[in-house]
């Protein structure tokens, strides 16, 4: 369906020009169903016609990444000078992912942490890199702890290597954004159902409506209810979500945004199993869960949106946005290990299983407000592609403890998997509060040097406080903490492309990560310095088969050259920034259609960590040289489907991932064993409005451990089968 609109700008370029800031009543993104920046025309007042398409047919999409704003720009993906991953609307739902984990387990270069280390929800390394502080929606930070869930996604982006130029803080291995649904200008609805094994069912509804000539409202709403592992007893998850989006001046010269989400779960979560003899303890901890039936994981996300976009006749751009969140924790639950003096050799049915609390409680207040101008310039002969913006953060965070908490679970045996709840004093109490405020301002140029050429360059200024409050805590650890920091980031890259279908690139960039990166500081840390990185790249990029299959490779260095270790700067009561750990990136990936029948995402990585420099004392020294974990050599992913005909279409794909071992404990022997899974698909078109898709993941039942800690590791999912049914009208 397609609409084109005219329309004038209401005071001439000049006048817009003069707009301030505060007046922008703020944005909505250039979405990727959207529009072409309007172009100048004679009277340089009046702007032209725009065309507004909107489609959601998914047999006419592919699983390349198209325009992304990844990157601050809206850029074809062959435009951004670093690795980029995309795991698009349709790659999601032929896979019928429903969780942001779910979703990156199609990137090579993404692990998982076991929600520990005092967080709860998503907790992701990249490259080896923490990147729990470096998760994003919609181009802003979205640090808080939760689990995230798709009902409201159209991509996520993975964009790999230092980047503080562009977001700041963290982003030593890279970003990940997840890119909202937006409203088009199109009424069309579309209802999910499913229904799998372990109790799977979820329900997810579309509803795009086109309210009038330049407006939209769009609704998604998700109700999702599954068992996880266990066959007597087992963990479970409720997840319940709403997202509304209203859309105004869509293709006009100011088009503006107003976006509420919610996204609440009440969960038996799954914390996995202690280590046993150096491997994740064997079955029967991968098929019983040993939490009890009073275990909990209560949380809330909700999250104002209000944007703003200004476009000048002459392409140019204002985009503003303010976002207003609130987040919420409550956990209760259990972990579980085996008995002092258990082994292999003498582990069975009745061997004491010893079960211990584990229980957080926070909340979180955070206030964005981001500014990005988009402009083009001839200077000195050359064309420039110009980019101004500024962002100004309010980070709270609190965290409570249950001081009354029943600590103590009573143990049960390996072939009995007790699962009776318990009651016990759940009112929390204040501990400690940190408030971030972040100033940057940055900058970025790219430039065409000839018709095969372009350079790349930006820098970024930030000004990062943090506030500590410790008054909850006993003796001596509640007074109060401060630290601030001026930071400079830089960001480098040169593209050759001798044709519109190819195009090789050399990168460099800079990232750093202050001590109060994710909200909390110690005596040592709140007087010790940022750390700092860099990435170096090379890499090429290629459009195949008339531009309908993409290929990307790439080689990258990350540094991180100055890191936090165990020596004390004794005088000034800090940590010294002595430290150095590198990870080698080989990458190699695929995306997009080979025939007009045949799909196919896939990627193949390969990762060399470790730890160059470390503390002087024994400790630290016996990490030299070592993998610091979460960095397993060699990964691959695959996903392709084929149409047969009008009526079927089938597929599947793997995971796979070689040996793998928890952060934080480098010189530990624990090690997850390489594993390979397989998944599939069939889907049947009943007609032009409906579908019936079944998903089998994990189709060879492979126990495998994806999630691991240096306390415990967490299994996969076992084999689930599923069937959904896609009606859209």
């Amino acid at each position: 369906m397609e609409a084109t609109l005219t329309y004038s700008s209401p005071t001439p370029a000049s006048e817009n020009a003069l707009l301030p800031l505060g007046a922008l009543m703020l944005a909505a993104s250039v979405s990727a169903w959207a529009q072409s920046l309007p172009t100048e025309t004679p009277d340089s007042k009046t702007l032209a016609p725009v065309t507004v398409t909107g489609t959601r047919d998914r047999a006419a999409q592919t699983y390349q990444s198209g325009v992304t704003s990844v990157g601050k720009m809206p850029l074809a993906a062959k435009d951004i000078p670093q690795s980029l991953t995309i795991v698009n609307e349709k790659l999601l739902h032929d896979q019928g992912k429903d969780s942001l984990k779910s979703a990156l387990e199609n990137v090579v270069g993404i692990t998982f942490e076991a929600a520990e280390g005092g967080r709860v929800g998503d907790n992701v390394r990249l490259r080896g890199f923490s990147a729990a502080g470096d998760i994003y929606l919609d181009g802003m930070r979205d640090i808080a702890q939760y689990n995230r869930d798709t009902f409201n996604i159209d991509r996520v982006e993975v964009l790999r290597g230092a980047a503080s130029m562009l977001f700041g803080r963290g982003s030593t291995g890279g970003v990940i954004n997840q890119v909202s649904k937006q409203p088009r200008l199109i009424t069309e609805h579309e209802v999910n159902a499913t229904i799998g094994t372990q109790g799977y069912q979820r329900l997810q509804g579309d509803f795009n409506f086109k309210l009038a000539d330049d407006a939209a409202l769009r609704i998604n709403a998700m109700t999702t209810d599954s068992r996880s592992r266990g066959d007597i007893a087992s963990a479970q998850t409720h997840r319940r979500g709403l997202a509304l989006d209203y859309r105004w001046g869509i293709g006009t010269a100011d088009e503006f945004q107003v976006s509420y989400s919610h996204l609440h779960y009440n969960d038996r979560p799954d914390w996995g199993f202690a280590w046993l003899n150096d491997r994740p303890a064997p079955s029967p901890t991968n098929k019983y869960w040993y939490g009890l039936d009073s275990d909990f994981q209560n949380d809330n996300a909700d999250a104002l949106t209000l944007s703003h976009t200004h476009r000048w006749a002459d392409g140019s751009s204002l985009k503003t946005a303010v976002r207003d969140g609130y987040y919420s924790r409550a956990m209760w639950a259990t972990q579980s290990s085996f008995a002092a003096g258990t082994t292999i050799f003498n582990l069975n049915p009745n061997t004491v299983v010893t079960r211990r609390t584990n229980a957080k409680s926070g909340e979180e207040h955070h206030s964005f407000f981001q500014t990005d101008y988009i402009t083009r310039a001839q200077w000195f002969g050359l064309k420039n592609s110009i980019l101004v913006g500024g962002e100004y953060a309010v980070e709270n965070s609190s965290r409570f403890t249950y001081p009354n908490i029943t600590a103590t679970k009573a143990s049960t045996t390996v072939g009995n998997p007790n699962s009776a709840g318990l009651s016990s004093n759940l009112v929390d109490r204040f501990a400690t509060r940190f408030k971030a405020t972040t100033l940057g301002l940055y900058m970025q140029d790219t430039i065409d040097l000839t018709p095969h050429w372009k350079l790349v360059g930006g820098l970024r200024v930030d000004r990062f406080s943090g506030d500590y409050d410790r008054s909850g805590n006993a003796l001596p650890n509640n007074t109060p903490l401060s630290r601030s920091d001026n930071l400079l980031s830089k960001r480098l890259g040169l593209m050759y492309q001798p044709t519109q279908e190819v195009s090789y690139y050399a990168a460099y960039g800079t990232s750093f990560n202050t001590s109060g990166d994710l909200y909390q500081f110690d005596p040592q840390t709140a007087n010790t310095p940022p750390e700092s990185s860099r990435n170096m790249e090379i890499g090429a990029k290629w459009e195949l088969y008339d531009g309908d299959l993409s290929l990307r490779t790439a080689l990258a260095r990350t540094d991180k050259y100055n890191e936090r270790n165990t020596d004390i700067d004794t005088a000034n009561n800090s940590f010294l920034l002595s430290g150095q750990r590198h990870t080698d990136a080989l990458e190699f990936e695929v995306a997009g259609r080979i025939n007009p029948q045949w799909d196919v995402f896939a990627g193949l990585g390969f990762l060399r960590a470790v730890i160059d420099k470390s503390g002087s004392n024994a400790a630290g020294q016996a990490e030299v040289g070592q993998n610091p974990g979460l960095s397993p050599t060699r990964q691959a992913t695959l996903f392709t489907t084929y149409r047969m005909g009008d009526k079927w279409r089938i597929g599947g794909g793997l995971t796979a991932v070689s040996q793998n071992k928890p952060a934080n404990s480098v010189t530990s022997t624990n090690r997850a064993p390489g594993y390979a899974k397989v998944d599939a698909l069939l889907e049947y078109a009943i007609n032009q409005g409906n579908t019936v898709k079944l998903n089998i993941d994990n189709a060879l039942n492979k126990v495998y451990f994806n999630s691991l800690y240096r306390g415990f590791a967490a299994p996969g999912q076992e084999r689930s089968v599923r069937v959904t049914l896609t009606s859209k009208f």
